[in-house]
């Protein structure tokens, strides 16, 4: 059995420890989920690729994230599930940012191979095949995903918390080289992400649909952008007929590089804290994220990493407690649509206006003098450490 280092507990133990050399051909073994978890890889991505830029890297994630994956600078990609032609037991290190079992990466003798085999100390199935395990926080800090992942390169020597320039310099991705639909515009526009596929808590439908109306009442072209089944929803709830001239929807008829090139032309963009509000702000586009104060999925953890993204929520922390529901969260409610209109419009391409979102909690992790300027909470802090 290999003998396995746990970092992140101790500074001076860490201190203490040699750091592992950089392999020639490292596995980054990506988030499996939502859009939004890739993305939060980035900067850590990032500091790898600078840090040492002669290591070959290779992804292994879901098929539906390889555009934007390519757009991070990652063109050796492997799709989950696919095992033609891969083997994990031949890279000289393995980064996991997903709690995957051994055999997801194949056969586990294969993996003894790998002699550096780095993932979260609190993932269940570490004990597995992990034989060194990081503790991506400690005592609740650092609370923003993208810190936390910066933390698995600590083996590395390199997982100290990331400031706000080196956030922001982290940005803009470009977007892929496809073309959009002939229907949608290309630039001026403002795309509006109403869902989340259920992974977060969403803004009102009735707000989305007012807010809708007051960017077109100002001859602002909209885009609605979602799955199919999204569309339906918002079909269902605004039919088509009803809506004013400018307001179109793009639900179902994009994949993420078409969707990557919609953003990048966007004028501003909002959602709610969902991957295509990450993309928006990976690609430089300002971006306006909507958050409950609700833990594990307020602005301390998710909120956007840009220039010009910004995150918002009504309240440091949520005065209904267990009486606010998902389906019905009146911290949600509480950003209203007008402000956020007023924040969209006048547009500009460089930044969104900040002036109506005074009376929220506002953080920017990405623009540490908007964030100190902003903030109405302790999220100062979260300006400071991502």
């Amino acid at each position: 059995m290999d003998l396995v280092n746990r970092w992140g507990l101790l500074d001076l133990v860490d201190a203490s420890r040699p750091r592992l050399p950089g392999p020639e051909r490292l596995l980054i073994v990506g988030p499996p989920f939502g859009l939004g978890d890739a993305l939060m890889v980035l900067p850590a991505l990032r500091r790898l690729q600078r840090a040492a830029p002669q290591t070959q890297l290779t992804w292994l994630g879901r098929a539906a994230h390889r555009p934007v994956v390519s757009m991070m600078g990652v063109h050796d990609f492997r799709a989950s599930g696919d095992p033609v032609g891969f083997d994990a037991g031949s890279f000289g290190a393995i980064l996991s940012f997903a709690d995957v079992d051994a055999g997801f990466l194949g056969d586990a003798g294969r993996l003894a191979r790998v002699p550096v085999r780095i993932g979260r100390a609190a993932g269940r199935a570490r004990p597995r095949w992990l034989n060194h395990l990081v503790d991506d926080c400690r005592l609740g800090w650092p609370r923003h995903t993208a810190q936390r992942n910066l933390r698995l390169l600590m083996p590395f020597g390199h997982g100290t918390p990331a400031t706000s320039p080196e956030l922001a310099a982290n940005r803009p991705l470009a977007p892929a080289a496809v073309t959009l639909p002939a229907d949608l515009p290309a630039r001026g526009h403002v795309v509006l992400h109403p869902f989340s596929l259920g992974h977060g808590r969403e803004w009102p439908l009735q707000h989305w649909v007012e807010l809708a109306r007051l960017l077109a009442a100002q001859d602002v072209p909209v885009v609605f952008t979602g799955s199919g089944d999204e569309r339906d929803r918002l079909a269902h709830a605004w039919p088509p007929a009803q809506r004013p001239p400018g307001v179109l929807d793009a639900g179902g008829r994009l994949d993420i590089g078409q969707l990557s090139v919609l953003l990048h032309g966007a004028s501003a963009m909002t959602a709610s804290g969902t991957g295509p509000l990450h993309l928006a702000a990976a690609l430089g586009t300002p971006a306006l994220g909507l958050y409950p104060p609700r833990r594990g999925v307020a602005l301390d953890r998710w909120a956007p990493l840009g220039r010009a993204a910004v995150g918002v929520q009504a309240y440091r922390r949520c005065p209904h407690g267990l009486r606010c529901e998902n389906a019905a969260c009146r911290c949600m409610a509480a950003l209203a649509p007008q402000r956020v209109a007023q924040a969209l419009h006048p547009l500009s391409r460089h930044a969104l206006n900040l002036g109506p979102l005074a009376p929220w909690v506002v953080a920017a992790p990405g623009n540490e003098r908007l964030a100190i300027a902003q903030s109405r909470s302790p999220l100062d802090q979260v300006a400071a450490e991502g």
